[in-house]
């Protein structure tokens, strides 16, 4: 399954540089995200970096590419008899982006990251935990200079050693009004700078 996840970073991030170096018909931007997450058994902080692709006409909507994410996390957990623990995560995904219109947006990103979270348990091994996020939100461009992304995003897989787990905005309540069971949607906050000027266009 790993071996399946970096094909599929690859060749997002082969189509995207092709596309823009030899295909000439399509322009390219960065995109930065991040979010972070802080409760009584400890935090996550993440960030996100996308390369994306996109036609060069005016009026292109859909934007695709490879992802890359970093991400810091710092628990009390079971494993450790409650003792603070902290640890890094990485992994490498891609993502499609439609801007339906002017101010709405819509969003699948998958990622693969090398995580030590097994549910509440820090392990010695880390393994691949795939996640498929679907969503949208809010998207405003600013002149040519840059453009926000404000979206929430649920993740379909919901893989229970999933690190987003401790990000997630929301659970489930019982009739008596118990928390039950975490439901994996996170708010994701983007900042997208162009790699090129309307003039070039």
């Amino acid at each position: 399954m790993k071996n399946i996840f970096l094909l599929l970073f690859l060749i997002s991030f082969i189509l995207a540089a092709h596309s823009q170096t030899v295909a000439g018909n399509f322009k390219s931007e960065i995109a930065i995200d991040g979010y972070f997450s802080v409760g009584n058994q400890g935090g996550n902080f993440s960030a996100g970096l996308k390369y994306g692709a996109l036609k060069k006409d005016d009026d292109s909507k859909v934007v695709i590419g490879p992802s890359v994410r970093w991400m810091r996390v710092w628990s009390k957990n079971y494993a450790t008899a409650f003792q603070p623990a902290s640890y890094n995560i990485f992994g490498v995904g891609a993502f499609a982006h439609w801007r339906v219109v002017d101010g709405i947006y819509l969003g699948a990103e998958f990622e693969s990251l090398k995580s030590p979270v097994n549910y509440v348990i820090i392990t010695q091994q880390k393994t691949w935990v795939p996640t498929l996020f679907l969503g949208g939100g809010y998207s405003k461009a600013f002149d040519d200079r840059f453009r926000i992304n404000v979206g929430v995003f649920y993740d379909i897989i919901n893989d229970p050693g999933s690190p987003y787990r401790p990000s997630y905005l929301t659970r489930k309540t019982s009739a008596n009004g118990q928390p039950g069971a975490l439901i994996p949607i996170l708010y994701r906050l983007q900042l997208v700078i162009p790699l090129y000027t309307t003039q070039s266009n």
